[in-house]
């Protein structure tokens, strides 16, 4: 199961990016307007169209928009929460590579794994991930951040990492985003490393753990996924 503290690291993590360079600092008051539902869909809508050709605007407009959706959702009650969770899953659904990133997760189980089974993770996967950033987005707070090699992207250019630093309590937290290039020409996220953490490695350890201990009955492993990584 993962801790506590890993769990926070990750959250953190979907909400990190500036839009220019240098020393740059923004807080997250500045980006917590109220708005309705609706407004906050208009605006992901109006602010990530054309995004995607340049992996540092995506993720600065991306950023954006969850903190406009959290400025909605936060404090929010029961009832409200699986609004908040399906808010959170079209606005990041489009711009993870799941189906990479759970393959890779599998390791070589995947080579074993009926089309069925890889179907399946790749759906908990995907809901694993992102009620675990949903959860740790609503107490996001006052963390700053600061982007630290933005610049142009070349035309052949087909993946990069997108390097930024979080500050939040005194301390300060180094990421990389690994960015692929599409085949359509669109940039997604394809991994993270954060404060030395590399998020794939560290789930694919977890699903070759859990696979051992199941004596490689993967139906056990995906049933359970969600349950263990939230």
């Amino acid at each position: 199961m993962r801790s506590k503290c890993f769990t926070l690291i990750v959250v953190v993590i979907m909400l990190s990016t500036s839009n220019s360079l240098g020393e740059f600092e923004r807080s997250s008051k500045e980006l917590f307007a109220e708005r309705s539902l609706k407004k906050i869909k208009e605006f992901n809508v109006r602010n990530l169209e054309g995004s995607e050709t340049d992996p540092f605007e995506l993720v600065d407009k991306l950023t954006i928009s969850l903190l406009e959706i959290i400025s909605t959702y936060k404090n929010t009650d029961s009832l409200r929460e699986a609004m908040f969770f399906e808010t959170i899953m079209a606005q990041m659904s489009p711009h993870i590579d799941f189906w990479r990133m759970s393959r890779s997760v599998m390791g070589s189980y995947r080579k074993i794994a009926t089309q069925q089974q890889l179907a399946e993770f790749e759906n908990v996967f995907r809901k694993s991930m992102l009620e675990t950033y949903g959860r740790g987005l609503l107490s996001f707070n006052d963390e700053k951040i600061i982007i630290i090699n933005q610049r142009k992207i070349l035309p052949d250019e087909v993946k990069v990492s997108v390097k930024q630093e979080i500050h939040s309590l005194g301390k300060v937290y180094p990421l990389s985003y690994t960015m692929k290039k599409s085949e359509e020409g669109a940039w997604i996220i394809s991994n993270v490393v954060i404060d030395g953490i590399n998020l794939g490695k560290t789930l694919r350890n977890q699903f070759g753990l859990a696979a051992r201990k199941n004596h490689g009955n993967l139906d056990i492993v995906i049933k359970n996924w969600l349950a263990e990584t939230n």
